[in-house]
């Protein structure tokens, strides 16, 4: 609580957002990825397939925060201890609000809120979400309320075109049973992650990060995470949708300078498709 204090600023907030003259408000594109860029709805890779690679394994996890879908699969899979990182605080608000919401609302009416979020003028308008306002972290809630004209949860496309990633009834009904509350979040970009991290993991899932990378960036990461991963744990690099995966290669190099500690592979989820989806792993040996 005391960290959010002191960096949150609703003000700082609002400056990285802009309003047409019709009075549309939109986030500056050339920040980019940023403190409070928009976060997504809805993931788009296939975590339900990713977590589900190291079920086994996966008991203590760091993934990113992003719409949140991540950690709640995790859970899902049987991960009893959940960090997050996020460079945008809207990927905690994303998350938060899915975490209470499952206690909340009925699976229908969760998945139309999903559908609300990206699209709603203002966030009081999203289906569902008085019931859960109040159940949220201080911080989100008075961030979500201070923000309520901004379009926070705007990033990408239409969550309806990922149907598929949201939970079926018996996920839910499960998500339910294991998420008892908010997941630990870490506001950091991926540089400085590393100082905010105790302990060692058995998984952290970069997903969809490395495509923004170079390789010298891959390599200084590796460099910087891999004393947090068990041994015989992953770090694992996930792709989005079409096989999104031009930084594989530069990964794998980068990978290649720690094959002294670490093996290096590829998985493809269907070998027959040309653009399916990959993640790239390297685990720890010693």
């Amino acid at each position: 609580m005391k960290y959010y204090k002191s960096t949150l600023n609703i003000e700082d907030a609002k400056k990285e957002y802009m309003e047409t003259p019709k009075g549309n408000i939109f986030h500056i594109p050339s920040l980019g990825f940023s403190r409070y860029s928009p976060s997504y709805v809805v993931t788009n890779e296939d975590i339900r397939w990713v977590s589900q690679l190291t079920k086994k394994e996966a008991h203590r996890v760091l993934t990113a925060a992003g719409s949140g879908d991540h950690p709640m699969f995790y859970a899902l899979q049987g991960a009893d201890h959940i960090d997050t990182f996020d460079i945008s605080y809207c990927a905690k608000a994303a998350m938060d609000i899915k975490t209470a919401a499952i206690h909340k609302l009925t699976r229908d009416e969760y998945i139309q809120m999903l559908l609300n979020m990206h699209s709603a003028r203002k966030l009081s308008d999203i289906h569902g979400i008085t019931k859960i306002i109040d159940t949220l972290p201080a911080n989100t809630a008075i961030f979500v309320k201070e923000l309520n004209e901004y379009p926070l949860f705007s990033n990408g496309i239409d969550p309806s075109f990922y149907k598929d990633t949201m939970p079926t009834a018996a996920e839910y009904d499960l998500m339910q049973q294991r998420i008892k509350g908010p997941f630990k979040f870490i506001w950091s970009d991926l540089g400085s992650l590393h100082s905010h991290l105790v302990g060692e993991y058995d998984i952290i899932n970069l997903s969809n990060i490395l495509e923004y990378m170079t390789p010298e960036q891959i390599q200084k990461t590796l460099v910087s995470l891999r004393t947090y991963v068990k041994p015989e744990g992953y770090i694992m690099a996930q792709t989005g949708n079409w096989g999104i995966s031009r930084n594989n290669k530069a990964f794998y190099e980068a990978s290649q300078k720690f094959k002294r500690w670490a093996k290096m592979g590829l998985i493809k989820k269907d070998k027959t498709k040309v653009n399916s989806e990959i993640v790239v792993v390297l685990q720890r040996t010693r």
